[in-house]
This record gives structure tokens, sequence and C-alpha cells, in this order.
């Protein structure tokens, strides 16, 4: 797997105390043996495991793999260094039976082993971190979207809270920018895109214009993300990438 370059400066810190339940972003779990992780996406990393270990490191920026559809934290502080892949597909727990949005995988190695652990499990992102992920345009307005107009994709979205940027496909070009979120609500900036020719370009100017426009309310439910209201409400689903 490559990863796209990023430079990651190591944490030489002590562990912390672990982070505010109510600021956790996203959380995971696995078993044989249990482990569970907490992120807080601006604090901390904390795992632990049944026999009673923990670790407590400071979260760093993510590398964004370039030829897969998963993120990497690498963080050390001299108690042991953890690495975190989330990887854009369903996972399901293999004792409760529940499905989650991501498959994770840990790797550990504590101050003075000379070899890591590793751990496998599933996890989601929480409140208003479940923006953070890929989703396909299916509707504006009561229209849905026709992919003879669109290149024979459907266009989407891929939304980064951390860096408050957002990447996709609009059906032909590619576009990206900035966005603000407020309790229930979102701004797009000002959205630059690529000028590539294609036969059919009312999805992607229809779409781009929806989201280019005011402060628009959104919401999720069950896996679906509405943005807009009326006429330009724009319904969107997850993108889950099945292995």
């Amino acid at each position: 797997m490559l990863l796209t370059a990023c430079s990651i400066t190591k944490q030489e810190t002590t562990t912390g105390a672990p982070a505010d339940k109510t600021n956790i972003n996203f959380s995971a779990t696995g078993n044989e043996p249990f482990w569970s992780l907490n992120i807080d996406f601006n604090a901390s990393m904390h795992f632990k495991t049944i026999d009673g270990y923990e670790l407590i490191v400071p979260t760093v920026k993510g590398e964004k793999a370039a030829d897969a559809n998963v993120t990497r934290y690498y963080s050390v502080t001299p108690e042991g260094a953890l690495t975190v892949q989330i990887f854009n597909q369903p996972c399901v727990d293999n004792m409760s039976g529940k499905n989650n949005d991501f498959k994770v995988q840990v790797n550990l190695k504590k101050s003075g082993d000379k070899e890591e652990q590793s751990f496998n499990g599933c996890g989601n992102y929480l409140g208003t971190y479940q923006l953070n992920t890929i989703w396909t345009l299916q509707s504006i307005g009561s229209k849905n979207i026709d992919l003879k107009k669109t290149s024979n994709r459907l266009p989407n979205m891929e939304l980064n809270l951390n860096e408050e940027r957002v990447f996709g496909y609009a059906g032909c070009n590619r576009y990206s920018g900035s966005f603000k979120l407020e309790k229930d609500s979102i701004t797009f900036g000002n959205l630059l895109s690529t000028k590539m020719a294609c036969a059919a370009l009312d999805v992607e100017t229809e779409f781009l214009a929806a989201l280019s426009a005011e402060k628009k309310p959104y919401k999720i439910v069950e896996g679906v993300l509405y943005i807009g209201k009326g006429a330009k409400m724009l319904t969107f689903k997850k993108v889950n990438v099945v292995k």
C-alpha cells in the first residue's frame, strides 16, 4: 500500500488523561482478545485491552493512502507506539453480529518490546464526524440522478472534517474547496473544478450550484445525508468499498 507523502512528527510526550467521552469522534472495538479504541481528533487516541493495559497517545494528522481507501494515524510516546488504520469498508463484529461502517487495524508496540501486536476490529465515526467519509449523490430535489448525464458515474463528495476540506467528482470534472460546519448547518466556500469537456454538464452545473449556495441545513438519517431543502435538496448515500 502506497501512502501519500505526509510528514508526521513523532510525539515524544507522556500519556495523558483519557478523552472526555462527550468528545469522542471515532470508536472501535475488536475481539479475540477484546480491545477498544476511542479517538478525539483534537486531543488523543485511547487504546485498551481486556487485560487492563492502556495507552493514551496524542492524535496526529492522518495519512491518506494513494492507492486504497484507508487513513493511517501513527503516534508514539515513551510508553509505546500506536498505529491505527481506518479502512472505508463494511465490517461485521464477529461476536455481536453488529454491522459497522469501517474496518480497523491497530498495531501496538509497547516500550521495550521488539515486536508489534496487531489487533483487528470494526469502528464508526460518532456525532458530527459521521460526515467524515465519501458520499454519492442520489438526487437533487425530487429528481434522481441520470447516469447517462454524468459519464456513467454518480457524482460524489468527500468531507474531511479535520481540514475542513471537500473533494469530489461532479459528473464530469473533479472539484475541491472548503466548508464550515455549525450545529445543524453547513456552508461551502468557493469550489474549484477541472475544465474537462463532456457531452452533458446539466447535472454537474446544478450540483455545484447547490453546493455553493448559502448556509444550508443538513441531517444524517440511517446512512443517508440530506443537505439543503426543497427543490435544491441534495440527497447522498454513504460509500462503502466492499473487498
